[in-house]
């Protein structure tokens, strides 16, 4: 995966590509904000820094605005028809937040009329950051179903392509495992046009640019995974294909949003698969890709991996 700069200072009005070009390239820059007629706001891992242009002026205009979002548009091949529908983009594995004004037609959000905001987070692929985890993924019998729980940004993808990858690779003493990898908008992936961009492994095979559900079902009844994994579980549908898929002896990774157990057990979807013991491992994330606790499926802290 090509560096953030090289991937984000292109396609940046001037000023903007040129206060990313002085940034360090190990600065640890985790999101590019831009708001129409403001500063530029960059996120970085425990602090954040705003930038005006010169003389305390605004660093992108409207119609630098709207030029930076048409071109960001162009490279996302499903922004038109689904996402843009969601309040996000994504183009090379990143996730691109937009805020401004939406539409409805009878009832149903279409999209944006105008765009005033764009938050651009940074994808990096962080080699070895689940090898800590290990010892407590797996038995004698093999992989133990896992989610990886955390508030957003902190590192959920990240530790999931990690963990594709040394489960499909067979790293550090794991036993190898076919990886089939559900990739509704391309972000584990890292590409729309079906090359794996990301280093997942040797033994994963990616259905992408259909729901999640929908990818899972194929996945599980045409290429015959010991593990099934997916990014951020929504809703029932998402649920039902993991249920189905568990039950047909698949072990399964996913991710989802939260703090707690107490939360998980607030969401009807997550409920139910805790009720139905699909996950034998629950492990939340504090920070960056962090592990905080491990938990097994009843709720019993297995151990704390804080690191």
């Amino acid at each position: 995966m090509e560096h953030w700069k090289k991937q984000w200072t292109p396609l940046m009005p001037k000023n903007v590509a040129e206060v990313l070009d002085r940034l360090d390239d190990d600065a640890p820059l985790l999101e590019i904000r831009l708001r129409r007629d403001a500063p530029l706001e960059l996120v970085f891992e425990g602090a954040d820094r705003i930038v005006y242009g010169n003389n305390g002026t605004p660093m992108i205009s409207s119609e630098e605005l709207r030029e930076l979002t048409a071109r960001l548009m162009s490279f996302s091949a499903y922004a038109w028809e689904n996402e843009r529908r969601d309040g996000f983009i994504t183009v090379g594995g990143c996730r691109i937040g937009l805020s401004g004004r939406m539409v409805r037609t009878e009832g149903n959000v279409i999209g944006f009329s105008s765009v005033s905001g764009v938050c651009i987070r940074i994808v990096r692929e962080v080699r070895d950051c689940a090898k800590q985890l290990l010892p407590y993924l797996w038995d004698r019998s093999g992989f133990l179903s896992t989610i990886l729980v955390s508030p957003p940004g902190c590192g959920k993808t990240t530790l999931l392509r990690d963990l594709i990858r040394i489960n499909s690779s067979g790293l550090y003493g794991v036993r190898p495992s076919r990886v089939g990898v559900a990739d509704e908008r391309f972000e584990l992936c890292g590409d729309a046009s079906g090359v794996i961009a990301f280093d997942l492994g040797m033994r994963t095979d990616v259905i992408s640019g259909i729901s999640k559900a929908d990818a899972m079902v194929r996945i599980v009844s045409t290429l015959s995974p010991d593990i099934l994994a997916m990014d951020e579980l929504n809703d029932a549908k998402d649920a039902a294909a993991l249920l189905d898929a568990k039950g047909k002896g698949v072990s399964v990774l996913a991710t989802a949003h939260g703090a707690s157990i107490e939360e998980l057990r607030l969401r009807p979807s997550i409920r139910m698969l805790l009720r139905e013991h699909v996950f034998e491992r629950i492990v939340f994330l504090q920070g960056l890709g962090k592990c905080a606790a491990v938990y097994n499926g009843d709720g019993a802290r297995v151990d704390t991996a804080a690191s």
